[in-house]
């Protein structure tokens, strides 16, 4: 009966069907971030957006400092006791006010490191109120996300989808105006808004979803929870804060060699990749990380898991991918406006290693899964975090804006292959025949697209690409249907 189930849920149409369930809300969320950027890059401009860029970078790594990764803890307690009403009360009372904690702790931070926040971020002490007033975002961004973990763990998906999607309208309807009124001193109270209103559709969906109130404090009830949940947090969340600070350390790099403009530019096509991939990634982490971690124990199905994942994501990624390379300046000029164009190049060589990283994620997510903590904070969180930091600063130093893609697919292409190796010796994972084959095709596709779109111009280009596109889409397509079918 289990291995009925298991096969079921490894199934191709389950797979799918986790993707389309989980992607879709992304999709809304995309197009209502791809308005608020267009806005953006009209009224601010492209230095603008660099400010908007740093500003985000900082926030973003403070955040996943002061949370200390409770976020996925969260979902696992919360879910593992959905179906008692009393665990849940009790798992409710220990987690609330350590939200409420690590919040009012990222906030603290802000307001008394904003002088220092804004000497590193921008060579001054001009912004110290700015980051004082991004106190704010930063404690309802805590508790926001503390809130939709509870969501999810209680997997109220419909709920957790129509407070995300009213959180993203209501952040947009607040925040352009803003940007239009006050300009570039617009964007941390923008950032507080959007905070704030995404907090407050959290909070009133989980007051409806909850059938029951938290225990009373109980030390010796609730401290034991607590402590786990902090324990499985902090582990969790290193290779967060350490993407984070690379992430922040890289913009800052780039501020200095080649001033906010160029930010500009390297964090809209970042946010252009991130946003379309982040359907696939999105799904892979809500659906797949469930199944990885059932056949954690055994070898042989966890390979079959992670092979046929890989299938999925790259039959799904290469025409995604090869869109993109191919309407890549006409993506720019609908999202942004034309003084971005100049960043054509780099968004293209950046959706090429998104296929790239696409095909890592399935295997990155092994070690976490076998639990194996300190392998994943070596191998993840520090080393291939380190790793991406100096890459990207080597290739923009050297090749300069296009040298930011040339590093991101040099730093997918070794940590693939690293993923391969470590996996294979540790598990025994070995890549299947149908998954290789794949995935070697998805890669070859966006290599062969990207060669086109750089080497031909004008209608040359353009018959070239569109066939290109309309036969890795034929092909993919009827791949997908036919192992949809298969499953019957």
């Amino acid at each position: 009966m289990d291995n009925e189930r298991g096969r079921e849920e490894n199934s191709f149409r389950s797979i799918l069907k986790g993707t389309s369930i989980f992607g879709g809300v992304q999709v809304f969320n995309i197009l209502v971030a791809a308005i608020r950027l267009k806005f953006v890059a009209v009224i601010l401009g492209p230095a603008g957006m660099g400010m908007a860029a740093l500003f985000n970078s900082a926030s973003l790594a403070i955040q996943q400092f002061a949370s200390l990764g409770l976020n996925i803890s969260v979902v696992k307690e919360t879910g593992a006791a959905k179906e008692d009403s009393s665990r849940l009360r009790d798992v409710l009372a220990a987690i609330r006010p350590l939200i409420v904690v690590t919040a009012l702790a990222g906030a603290l931070v802000c307001l008394a490191l904003s002088g220092t926040l804004s000497t590193l971020t921008f060579g001054s002490e001009q912004y110290a109120g700015a980051f004082r007033l991004m106190s704010a975002a930063v404690f309802f961004s805590i508790v926001g996300a503390g809130l939709m973990s509870v969501l999810q763990g209680l997997h109220e998906v419909r709920r957790l989808s129509k407070a995300s999607v009213i959180g993203s309208l209501t952040g947009l309807f607040i925040g352009v105006p803003l940007y239009w009124l006050l300009g570039t001193s617009g964007i941390v109270p923008a950032m507080a808004a959007l905070a704030f209103t995404t907090f407050l559709w959290y909070f009133i969906s989980l007051r409806k979803s909850l059938s029951t109130s938290p225990a009373v404090w109980n030390r010796q009830v609730h401290l034991p929870i607590l402590k786990g949940v902090l324990m499985s947090g902090i582990v969790l969340m290193s290779n967060d804060l350490f993407r984070s600070l690379c992430d922040y350390m890289t913009s800052v790099f780039v501020r200095i060699h080649g001033g906010e403009a160029e930010v500009g530019f390297f964090q809209s096509c970042n946010t252009m990749t991130s946003q379309y991939s982040a359907i696939v990634f999105t799904a892979m982490a809500m659906d797949y990380l469930p199944r990885l971690a059932a056949t954690a124990k055994d070898n042989v199905k966890m390979c079959e898991v992670v092979n046929r994942q890989m299938e999925v994501v790259g039959l799904l990624i290469g025409p995604v991918a090869c869109a993109v390379i191919f309407l890549a300046p006409w993506v720019i000029e609908l999202l942004q406006t034309k003084e971005f164009l100049v960043a054509t190049p780099l968004l293209r060589w950046l959706a090429l290693a998104v296929v790239i990283r696409a095909l890592m994620y399935p295997l990155g997510y092994i070690v976490f899964a076998k639990d194996n903590r300190r392998l994943f904070f070596w191998m993840e969180s520090v080393g291939a975090n380190l790793f991406t930091l100096i890459i990207t600063c080597f290739g923009y130093y050297s090749f300069g804006l296009q040298g930011l893609g040339y590093a991101a697919i040099a730093d997918c292409l070794v940590c693939l292959a690293v993923y391969i190796a470590v996996n294979h010796r540790l598990y025994g994972y070995r890549l299947g025949r149908s998954a290789m084959r794949i995935s070697i095709a998805a890669l070859s596709s966006a290599s062969v697209m990207t060669a086109i779109c750089l080497m031909l111009h004008g209608a040359a280009m353009i018959c070239a690409a569109t066939a290109a596109l309309a036969a890795i889409s034929f092909i993919n397509g009827k791949k997908l249907l036919s192992k949809f079918r298969s499953d019957r």
